[in-house]
């Protein structure tokens, strides 16, 4: 299974943010790194990196293939939700492929981890992360329903939902899927835990339109692609241009 991730490179939509909003030659930290997808490049485009994930034989592959890149990273097994770094350590944060749906706990899980990113941050750093949408229209999107009807039905006749939110997803490990939890919410939600939890937001806008060079916007939200958070500590100016989402 870890061969699956063993693919490197960043999407363009991805070079487009990290450009934009992590300072050259800056300190990031790369959550969820997987195989090292995104963490090699940004070490090649010289980054001062560290490829962090839950999984060691994750990070084992991954420094694998550190070595036959050539590129310096420093690697770390660590729990999302618990950072082992001091304050204002990272100059950013990026969590890519819709990491921060993987987190359990419910929301309260994505919150810690919305704190711990804030901490370690600089004044000024940013932290981008992409997820999927609860409203999104895709192939998915009758069977979100589906399962949001359920969910609905269940709590307000009483019944158990065995301690489950809105949006989580718990698959049958009978039926070898990969992904056995995922929460998938409303970007309204995740925006509106990064302004209680105390960052700004700089910019927000689906994979799709960034690729096709569209204004930051709401709408986004319906779009079936993945969706772009890029949010700020509050602090010392930041010498990168920042976007407000439209309406």
């Amino acid at each position: 299974m870890v061969d699956k991730y063993a693919v490197v490179g960043l999407w363009p939509s991805e070079e487009e943010m990290i450009y934009q909003f992590f300072p050259p030659g800056g300190n990031i930290l790369d959550l969820g790194c997987g195989a090292g997808r995104t963490t090699l490049p940004l070490a090649q485009n010289e980054y001062s990196v560290v490829g962090a994930d839950l999984s060691l034989p994750m990070v084992k592959r991954a420094r694998s293939q550190a070595k036959y890149w050539r590129v310096p990273v420093t690697w770390s097994v660590l729990d999302a939700t618990d950072l082992p770094f001091a304050d204002a350590s990272f100059d950013g944060v990026l969590f890519s492929y819709n990491g921060i749906e993987l987190v359990p706990g419910g929301r309260a899980g994505k919150q810690r981890v919305l704190s711990e990113v804030l901490r370690i941050l600089k004044p000024g750093g940013h932290f981008i992360f992409t997820t999927h949408a609860l409203e999104a229209v895709n192939q998915f999107a009758l069977l979100r329903l589906g399962r949001l009807l359920s969910f609905l039905l269940r709590r307000t006749l009483g019944r158990p939902t065995n301690g489950s939110e809105i949006g989580e997803v718990v698959n049958d490990p009978s039926r070898n899927l990969e992904v056995y939890y995922m929460q998938i919410i409303s970007p309204r939600t995740f925006r509106r835990m990064l302004i209680e939890t105390g960052y700004g937001l700089a910019y927000y806008n689906s994979r799709r339109r960034i690729d096709l060079q569209k204004n930051p916007s709401h709408l986004a939200d319906f779009d079936a692609d993945f969706k772009f958070y890029v949010a700020r500590k509050p602090g010392a100016p930041s010498c990168e241009d920042t976007q407000s989402p439209g309406a």
